[in-house]
């Protein structure tokens, strides 16, 4: 059974209808019905709360103009739309279907994450983390998300997961990353460590929701004690109870766990308690210019120690030279991941330390 939140995308907005809009202000609606004839679009006012607008190729990208240019955040967020067919008139059943503008304006603006999603544009890039003691031995691979735009050139991160937040399409995206990732790695017959960013608020429930994840590393023949997925902690928990349940899923399908920018985070050191992860890896700006910053140093050594003690390896983050290299060394980090041993690639490549240490 698919999971509707995790696998279907929206359908394309339709090219005939009405649509309906209720403004929390009568400034508001003003706004709206002399802006969008400024543009050419005629708006009704069935009622004084309401206008109705006959859906026409020029409507939504002439309404998400004019909303960007005059109606502020919390105005697009507590102006209401509905969608009807032509001629149609709301009723009580179509209650449950009202949403907010801005989620209109994020479905029109985002068209373009739907169509990649649905074409399968996602790409994985991989990069090194190596033994710190042994750098030029790589123990593992993390596996970053790249789009791929019509045109072939490549989307950051950043790009798909800021649309993904404001198009409500993160549980879509970070279930395509998921399968991306394992099916590029099986393609790449991986032997070594996989890590995998997760995101926590795209998981409704772990049994359903990662059922496809789970099933697809089953087809792949990748063994489970060799993939961690990281929890990325970009968009907080609004129940905290729920996280603990998901890592117990994975880890119960034989799965580790990390957790990612331990360091940066809002509530990171207060998850290692929680979450018991087998590692952590220390955000890059604790990383950056670490041997010549005490400060830095100091806490760094400290939540090195605490993670020891706590049975839990340390992967530094970001490590861009050598001098940075030799201080996360001296002072006990497990693994080591950054420029100075490889950049992210769509080939999984050997360590280059070698030759970066004689340039």
């Amino acid at each position: 059974m698919s999971c509707p939140g995790c696998e279907l995308l929206p359908e394309r907005l339709p090219a005939t209808g009405v649509l309906c809009l209720w403004p929390p202000l009568g400034h508001t609606l003003h706004k709206l019905r002399t802006g969008l004839l400024d543009l050419g679009v005629r708006a009704e006012s069935p009622s004084p709360d309401c206008l109705q607008i006959a859906i026409c190729a020029e409507l939504f990208p002439a309404l998400t103009q004019l909303a960007s240019r005059e109606l502020s955040l919390a105005e697009q967020e507590h102006c209401k739309y509905l969608i009807l067919p032509a001629g149609g008139q709301p009723s009580m059943s179509d209650i449950s279907r009202v949403n907010s503008l801005s989620h209109l304006l994020a479905q029109t603006t985002g068209r373009w994450l739907v169509e990649l999603l649905a074409q399968h544009r996602l790409v994985t890039f991989f990069q090194p983390i190596v033994e710190t003691e042994h750098p030029d031995q790589v123990f593992g691979y993390e596996c970053l998300l790249r789009g791929l735009s019509e045109d072939v050139g490549l989307i950051s991160p950043d790009a798909l997961y800021q649309m993904a937040r404001r198009a409500k399409l993160l549980y879509q995206l970070d279930r395509g990353a998921r399968l991306q990732h394992i099916a590029a790695a099986r393609r790449h017959d991986m032997k070594s460590m996989l890590f995998i960013n997760f995101n926590p608020t795209s998981i409704y429930d772990p049994a359903f929701c990662l059922k496809s994840t789970f099933e697809a590393i089953q087809r792949s023949d990748l063994t489970p004690s060799k993939i961690v997925f990281e929890v990325v902690e970009s968009d907080r928990l609004t129940d905290p109870e729920r996280l603990p349940r998901i890592l117990d899923h994975y880890r119960n399908a034989g799965f580790r766990v990390a957790l990612d920018d331990v360091g940066a985070g809002y509530s990171s050191l207060g998850l290692l308690s929680t979450l018991k992860p087998d590692f952590i890896k220390l955000d890059m700006d604790l990383i950056r210019g670490i041997d010549v910053d005490p400060y830095k140093g100091e806490i760094v050594a400290r939540l090195i120690d605490l993670a020891h003690k706590l049975n839990i390896e340390v992967i530094a983050e970001g490590v861009e030279t050598v001098a940075e290299w030799n201080w996360v060394a001296a002072h006990g980090a497990d693994f080591t991941q950054g420029y100075l041993f490889g950049r992210p690639n769509d080939e999984p490549l050997a360590s280059c330390f070698a030759e970066s240490t004689l340039s």
